[in-house]
């Protein structure tokens, strides 16, 4: 257990050594994500008819979903290579290196939620008690992206190609997930099917939409926590099958 708490340590060295020498360290991203969420937001806002009060909170929040659930996919697929001087220099098992990835994203994300604040101050919406279930819908969102990682990780590192897949498939799910666009635009058209059939809107609707004081349907937690098992299975599947020659590789070299 002690080498598997290995991952704390590691991701706050990460995220000092990153920021070293910085005044506001990763709140740069931050103010680079504002500055998106200002201009594009208003943008789309004029483009798409919409009350920026209305558009802008459901877009500010689900692109800092995304931000986490795409950055840490990405890193993750390259986690076993870009970690190989630390998997051959630290005795520890291989998920650590997952585990500090993820952390490293997740208290980039906690920055990224004074952007929600800002706007809540801004363009208050109504507070409810259930915007406490935004806390069980991020650890299923969690637990999908671990073991999302984890697989795509072991895969990555066997066939170095798919990492470059992963980054445009993500971009190409993007437009397809409401972040940009809302549901009421595709209500009642052809594109309905797109919400529930993207495993990613409905993760990321379980973090915004109860953050936003929005409802949640027994549906969207259901489908949330099939998706969320499914990637940890086939993540436990493919942590417990023997290494990748990818990874063999990166132990030995």
């Amino acid at each position: 257990m002690t080498r598997l708490d290995r991952w704390r340590t590691l991701a706050l060295m990460d995220i000092s050594l990153r920021y070293r020498r910085t005044v506001i360290g990763p709140l740069w991203i931050t103010l680079t994500l504002a500055a998106t969420i200002g201009s594009v937001g208003t943008v789309y806002a004029a483009l798409f008819k919409q009350d920026i009060v209305g558009f802008l909170p459901p877009f500010a929040v689900g692109l800092i979903v995304w931000t986490l659930i795409a950055t840490t996919l990405q890193e993750g697929s390259n986690i076993f290579v870009a970690s190989g001087h630390l998997i051959k220099a630290v005795p520890a098992p291989l998920v650590v290196h997952v585990l500090q990835m993820i952390a490293r994203n997740v208290l980039i994300f906690a920055h990224h939620l004074v952007i929600v604040v800002l706007l809540y101050i801004v363009m208050p919406w109504p507070v409810h008690w259930t915007m406490l279930l935004a806390v069980p819908g991020f650890a299923i969102l969690l637990t999908a992206l671990l073991g999302g990682s984890v697989a795509l990780g072991m895969l990555c590192a066997r066939f170095r190609d798919i990492g470059s897949a992963i980054v445009s498939g993500l971009q190409f799910v993007f437009f397809l997930t409401p972040i940009i666009w809302t549901e009421e635009t595709v209500r009642g058209t052809a594109f309905q099917w797109l919400i529930r059939a993207n495993p990613f809107a409905t993760l990321l609707d379980l973090v915004r939409r109860p953050l936003l004081s929005q409802p949640t349907d027994p549906e969207q937690w259901l489908l949330g926590i099939v998706y969320a098992s499914v990637a940890a299975i086939i993540g436990l599947l493919c942590y417990a099958l023997p290494p990748s020659r990818g990874v063999l590789v990166v132990r030995r070299a």
